[in-house]
């Protein structure tokens, strides 16, 4: 089956326009197959048709990013969205969370810069329930084709840093069949259900017994280099 027979196969399962995808779990093949080049694969209108969806599904979720892989389709693509807002402004944040407004990136690059590691639970929508602590880079550079709402593609080039710089790591990683949680600082896997007791990642040094540079972290840190 090639790649325009398995979207529109993947977009009728739905019983109208409006419904989200089935988000597959850890254990189908899409997830760890190395992802097709998206630019002219599919034609604009599929296209189009097929980020649509996936913003439902991401948003019904709900997540900040759906890879295709996510629903079963091997294909370089993603939408990314955070509308959270922070509850209390001008307070620090170690993570540096803000908005992400709502893309869809084909065939992304992510180059890592810098030396800086951010810490920070990390759950995915393919392995529902659960978390584990992550490092990632604090600053990318992002390269891209991305697509606008009328189906005009623009090459990108950008630098982001904190929580959108997360992001785009997890997603682009989805591209390489790689799950967070292969990731994970070892011994950090829990139940989403317990996150909040270990907001303060040196608490979840101590009481998980965690090993290796994460123990360099003093409390409220989460930047290690």
């Amino acid at each position: 089956m090639d790649t325009t027979e398995l979207t529109r196969k993947i977009l009728d399962r739905r019983e109208k326009e409006t419904d989200p995808l089935r988000i597959v779990q850890a254990g189908h093949p899409a997830l760890r197959r190395p992802a097709l080049t998206a630019n002219g694969r599919l034609a604009t209108d599929l296209l189009l048709e097929l980020v649509d969806a996936m913003t439902i599904t991401m948003r019904e979720a709900p997540g900040v990013g759906l890879a295709a892989p996510q629903v079963g389709l091997p294909l370089a693509l993603y939408v990314i969205e955070d509308r959270s807002e922070r509850e209390e402004e001008g307070e620090e944040d170690p993570l540096e969370r803000s908005p992400v407004a709502l893309r869809a990136l084909l065939d992304p690059q992510v180059e890592l810069l810098g030396e800086q590691r951010v810490y920070a639970w990390e759950g995915c929508l393919s392995v529902d329930g659960w978390q584990s602590i992550v490092p990632r880079s604090r600053r990318v550079r992002v390269r891209a084709v991305e697509l606008l709402p009328g189906g005009e593609l623009r090459e990108i080039d950008e630098e982001h840093q904190g929580w959108p710089a997360r992001i785009l790591q997890h997603e682009t990683d989805h591209l390489a069949g790689t799950l967070c949680h292969d990731l994970m600082v070892p011994r950090s896997f829990i139940d989403a259900g317990y996150t909040p007791h270990y907001e303060d990642l040196s608490e979840a040094v101590r009481l998980l017994d965690l090993r290796g540079e994460i123990t360099q972290l003093a409390a409220g840190q989460v930047v290690v280099g």
